[in-house]
């Protein structure tokens, strides 16, 4: 399954949030009640995304597949791939995509089940 890499564009926004939103909520570190989970939790992706020096890059085909979200040097806001796509090195293609070296050390903000 091939895949390229782009920088985000507005278009790709909701994909964003929802992944991220979604695959957040099921986080061991999440402890939103989930009533007020997303009134909470977009806003906060929402700032993450508008802040200067943040880069998005998605990895599409058709459609799109997954995003990393980072600050330069080497630390990740947050890591999405969708679940029809995982296990096909799309995570390790938006690293490098994104100048990271998954294989070194570098720090991130969210972690998941998967992460």
């Amino acid at each position: 399954m091939t895949a390229s890499y782009r920088a985000a564009i507005p278009a790709d926004r909701n994909f964003i949030v929802s992944g991220w939103s979604a695959s957040y909520r099921q986080s061991r570190d999440c402890t939103i009640p989930m009533p007020i989970y997303a009134d909470h939790q977009h806003p906060i992706i929402e700032w993450y995304l508008d802040k200067p020096g943040v880069e998005t890059i998605v990895a599409h085909g058709e459609l799109l597949r997954g995003f990393i979200t980072f600050e330069r040097p080497d630390f990740v806001l947050y890591l999405y791939v969708a679940e029809p796509y995982r296990r096909n090195g799309l995570a390790r293609g938006l690293f490098m995509a994104a100048g990271i070296d998954p294989a070194s050390r570098f720090s991130y903000a969210h972690r998941t089940r998967t992460s």
